[in-house]
């Protein structure tokens, strides 16, 4: 495999000449919106797909099908690929360890990624570095720490007489938009979980409940080299765990601003990056708490595509390769972007058929990810620009509510 550094993108893959070819493992619309920002740039890509119909399989240049944590399917990845990158965190450490090691260039590194696949490896190393983070408690389950379901739930609800009930318990590995995130409100909700978790194997923490007075989110983009960039912070509105809309400037004060990407970068420098970095933040009482990260593009940037210089996307690509980061200035004063779910109807309804009535609102930008419809899938996004925060906020919505997606909120109830 290339050395890495450098920022050239030439070498093409191993022992060959021409483009750079970009590995990615997964193949859903992150990978999708990577392999166009990569083709915009000349860069060829290769994707490491579960099945023939996921989203980025269309537009990938190859298209390897097989499992992210199968060995024989990584590394027919990466002789295909100068630089291995992801669109999720459903991996096998020690696959990617025994990668590294036989000098595959994976970017994130498995240090980085170590921290974003498990929440209590990611809570342990931000608190030791100093960084804000909920109270917490890695707790472990049955053949890890030796903790049966009443010596777990009993560890939970000393750590509730600590503080107050509700908590929060969390699934260390494997949880996602909301999934693997239970609240709990006494010793019998936890009892119920922790026999859950036991019996699936489940590694747990448990957090206090924090009073929210609003989501953030700041995405960092950190080069080979160390140099970093990073777009504005962003508000996001969340139901059950799932991101709805992302509002950039929303109603985050300039301070609150600089706070959330100070800690970001600060966040990056932590985990050792190398290509973009979302740090999901609660606000809570003049205060920044970080609550999720992932190492890899995210949804709460989805919006940079139209409504910054240049996209998360292309300054993923940018980084993992070694090639000069781009401006991340938005281009509009205001920019609303809302994701499009599948609507309640039979079948979940498909997006496209409402195509031509989205577009016809002025300044939509429409993604839709090529995804088999069903109730409450992510299926796509839209992204409008402006100069007036309602008037781009009304009309990415009658976007998307065109394109079938359901309203789970009064639109005016995270207006100010």
């Amino acid at each position: 495999m290339p050395a890495e550094g450098g920022s050239e993108v030439t070498g093409g893959r191993p022992g060959t000449d021409g483009p750079r070819t970009l590995g990615i493992v997964g193949a859903g619309q992150l990978a999708r919106m990577m392999v166009e920002a990569a083709s915009a740039l000349g860069i060829r890509t290769a994707v490491l797909a579960a099945g023939g119909d996921d989203a980025a399989a269309p537009v990938a240049g190859e298209v390897l099908v097989g499992e992210a944590t199968d060995g024989r399917s990584l590394r027919s990845l990466a002789a295909l690929s100068d630089v291995v990158t992801f669109d999720h965190e459903q991996v096998d450490l020690r696959l990617l360890d025994d990668l590294e090691r036989e000098g595959v260039q994976l970017r994130p590194a498995v240090e980085t990624l170590r921290v974003a696949v498990d929440k209590g490896e990611m809570r342990e190393r931000l608190a030791a570095a100093g960084l804000p983070v909920p109270r917490y408690e890695v707790l472990g389950v049955a053949g890890d720490r030796g903790r049966g379901p009443d010596e777990l739930a009993a560890a939970i609800a000393a750590f509730a007489a600590q503080g107050r009930w509700p908590v929060v318990a969390k699934a260390a590995r494997g949880g996602y938009d909301g999934k693997g995130v239970w609240v709990l409100d006494g010793e019998e909700d936890a009892r119920a979980l922790c026999e859950d978790a036991v019996r699936a194997g489940t590694p747990l923490l448990v957090e206090t409940h924090v009073d929210i007075d609003l989501e953030l989110a700041v995405v960092i983009a950190r080069g080979r080299d160390g140099t970093s960039v990073s777009w504005p912070p962003v508000e996001t509105a969340q139901v059950d765990g799932v991101c709805r809309e992302v509002r950039y400037p929303g109603r985050l004060h300039p301070d609150l601003a600089d706070r959330a990407t100070d800690l970001g970068r600060e966040v990056a420098a932590v985990v050792g990056l190398t290509g973009v970095l979302a740090v999901e933040l609660f606000a809570s009482s003049g205060r920044l708490l970080v609550n999720e990260i992932a190492a890899r593009p995210h949804n709460s940037a989805h919006w940079t595509i139209e409504g910054a210089a240049t996209s998360q996307f292309e300054n993923h690509v940018r980084a993992v390769l070694g090639l000069p980061l781009g401006d991340t200035s938005p281009v509009a004063a205001h920019v609303a972007s809302v994701n499009v779910f599948g609507s309640t109807s039979a079948g979940g309804g498909d997006p496209s058929a409402g195509m031509s009535q989205a577009l016809a609102v002025r300044g939509a930008h429409v993604h839709l990810y090529g995804k088999q419809p069903r109730p409450g899938r992510k299926l796509g996004h839209v992204t409008v620009c402006g100069d007036d925060p309602a008037d781009v906020r009304a009309r990415a919505w009658a976007a998307a509510r065109a394109l079938g997606t359901p309203v789970p909120f009064p639109i005016e109830a995270v207006v100010p």
